[in-house]
């Protein structure tokens, strides 16, 4: 049975890599396209009688088919159509839809590794173009798209009717030697290969009255375009480009302007080089006055004043998965002195109707309170006299401001592409430029609150403050007052200076706040028995004078449940909810087209054209073709 097999094995793998190349090979094809000769008769009639001769080198896998497609958009049809190699006719399949006409043809046989030659003949109706001045052959001899290959050589033949002369003659998109101007003869060989994408435009003006017939209507349309494009375009090019950019440097700098005349505080100079004691406002609403933003710290630092103030007490405890964080409240007579955004702060523990809550339960819930919270501390602000409206108020106007320009942008853009692209090649212009101003606006509008004489001069003491904070050590012996620790820590939350302000009080013999509790020194004044017990936060009840690991609260807890992960998860939410404040409208799409060079070796001096415009591109014929 194994010698079976092995048997079997030596004869089919042979066999299979023999086979390997061949399949490889028809999977892949490629050609170069040698040459693509085209001659054009023009009969009296004014058809245009056309001979397209394709000489195609096969070099890799097998082909039995071609196709060519006509633009219709320029003519009035294609007629007669025939292919042959050689004398042999080969089978063709045509599909009109009302813009093109697609033509395949069979050959007939395979090519593989060679060369032949297809020919292709049909008359053109509809084409030529009729003007006072001189009729016009305008031709796109050869076409852009062939299937991604190059053409490496072309020439195009003209042949006009008997008594008629080219007047004047050139060739677009491609180098070409041109001659027989003056003659009925005119011929055009390209000087280089022309790759896929390029085409070979040949246009030839002779008398008007040669050839019968008559301007066709998509001639009327192209010529009364080209009038516009040569004559009016660039007067509406120039105007949306100069709205463009007064747009684009008047909306921002206007923006500017609003920022330094609405948006900058009153000039109340230095109060001091640094407070010894603090402000005479809570440090949750210092925190917010100095930066403008309610933020998670100023609400973490009002919560740690509340405590202090005995309105609260904190205490660790072992939760059912992890240790947690209980929030009691403490003393209700205080709570009566309450401010009114310190209340709504407390509502939304629940400890107005509650003794108590945990941390834990606070996950996903407590952000959706956050804004209350803030526009309370705000209110308070203004209520002081320090703002004349609420900061985030002011924020949120001119926030709208830019999203009426984000809108405005997009509707323009789409007018733009809808009604602007025919007259102006700058039409996307305009909405780029109120998208800028939309983006200046929206920039500005953190920094357009402004503070009143009053909150000016108060966050200077609040700023006074901090910078006796950050060097606290060169004003004050810190281990003759250590109660500052706890005195100064709702502010050094506030003001962001908790790591630093953790770090200047590790080295001294920090006493424990009254009311911090940590785990397990709160039940019955005895410590417990218990999985997972963590050194005291501020100081051991046990261990009087011993050194603190931490003494920042809101870095108490550094396992899953602690104060550090509320502080966390309400920081995350606040970032969230200052990150969702919309998008900017994106509008836009190019509608900026180019015009291939007129080739400069193929121009006549028998004067300008009699029609039609300047520029190439606006030739008939054109399409696609390949093979496969």
């Amino acid at each position: 049975m194994k010698r079976q097999t092995v048997l079997i094995l030596s004869v089919l793998i042979p066999v299979a890599l023999f086979a390997l190349p061949d399949t490889a090979s028809a999977q892949t094809k490629s050609l170069i396209w040698e040459r693509l000769d085209t001659d054009i008769t023009v009969e009296p009639n004014g058809d245009l009688r056309i001979v397209e001769t394709n000489v195609i080198r096969f070099t890799e896998g097998r082909f039995t088919f071609g196709f060519r497609e006509f633009d219709l958009s320029r003519m009035a049809g294609v007629e007669d159509l025939r292919v042959s190699e050689g004398d042999i006719p080969l089978e063709i399949e045509t599909e009109r839809d009302s813009n093109a006409l697609l033509v395949k043809y069979y050959f007939a046989s395979p090519a593989e590794r060679e060369t032949r030659t297809f020919t292709l003949r049909y008359r053109v109706r509809g084409a030529l173009r009729y003007y006072p001045d001189g009729d016009q052959l305008w031709w796109k001899a050869v076409y852009a798209d062939r299937s991604g290959f190059a053409v490496q050589q072309a020439r195009v033949t003209v042949r006009l009717p008997a008594g008629a002369q080219a007047e004047r003659a050139e060739v677009y998109g491609v180098r070409a030697e041109l001659r027989g101007l003056g003659e009925s003869l005119i011929t055009a060989e390209a000087l280089e290969a022309i790759p896929n994408g390029d085409e070979m435009e040949v246009r030839v003006q002779f008398p008007h009255g040669v050839v019968s017939g008559e301007p066709a209507p998509w001639q009327r349309a192209f010529d009364e375009r080209q009038r516009f494009v040569e004559a009016q375009k660039p007067f509406f090019d120039a105007l949306t480009l100069l709205a463009s950019l007064a747009i684009f440097f008047g909306g921002p700098a206007l923006a500017a302007v609003l920022y330094v005349t609405r948006g900058r505080d009153p000039n109340v100079g230095l109060v001091a080089e640094y407070l010894t004691e603090p402000p005479s406002i809570p440090p949750g609403l210092g925190g917010a006055l100095q930066d403008e933003f309610a933020d998670i710290q100023d609400i973490v630092a009002t919560l740690v004043d509340l405590a202090r103030r005995g309105v609260i007490t904190l205490r660790e405890f072992e939760g059912k998965h992890q240790m947690d964080w209980q929030i009691a409240s403490s003393n209700q007579s205080a709570a009566a002195e309450l401010l009114p955004y310190e209340r709504v702060l407390l509502n939304a523990l629940g400890l107005l109707y509650r003794s108590e809550t945990s941390i834990a339960s606070l996950r996903n819930t407590f952000y959706m309170r956050l804004p209350e919270i803030q526009n309370a501390i705000y209110d308070e602000l203004v209520r002081r006299g320090y703002y004349t409206t609420s900061p985030e108020r002011v924020r949120a106007r001119y926030r709208a401001l830019a999203g009426a320009l984000g809108l405005v942008t997009l509707f323009v853009g789409i007018a733009s592409i809808v009604l602007l692209a025919e007259l102006t090649s700058f039409a996307i212009c305009l909405p780029l430029a109120l998208g800028v101003t939309a983006v200046g606006f929206w920039l500005i509008a953190p920094h357009m609150p402004v503070r009143t004489r009053a909150g000016a001069e108060m966050r200077m003491r609040v700023a006074a403050f901090k910078r006796y904070l950050q060097n606290i050590e060169k004003y004050t012996e810190l281990d003759k007052h250590t109660e500052l620790f706890e005195r100064y820590l709702p502010w050094a939350i506030a003001l962001g200076l908790r790591q630093s302000w953790v770090n200047k009080f590790k080295p001294l013999p920090v006493p424990p706040p009254t009311w911090y509790a940590p785990y397990p020194t709160w039940a019955h004044g005895s410590p417990l028995p218990t999985r997972g017990m963590r050194e005291p936060v501020l100081a051991s009840a046990g261990s009087p004078g011993s050194l603190p690991r931490q003494v920042d609260i809101s870095e108490a807890a550094h396992s899953s449940g602690g104060f550090a992960d509320f502080e966390r998860s309400l920081g995350s939410s606040l970032s969230s909810l200052e990150r969702n404040l919309g998008s900017m409208f994106d509008t836009l799409a190019r509608n900026m087209t180019s015009q291939p060079a007129a080739s400069r070796s193929s121009r006549s001096s028998f004067g300008g054209w009699s029609g039609g415009g300047s520029f190439g591109g606006g030739g008939s014929g054109g399409g696609r073709g390949g093979f496969g």
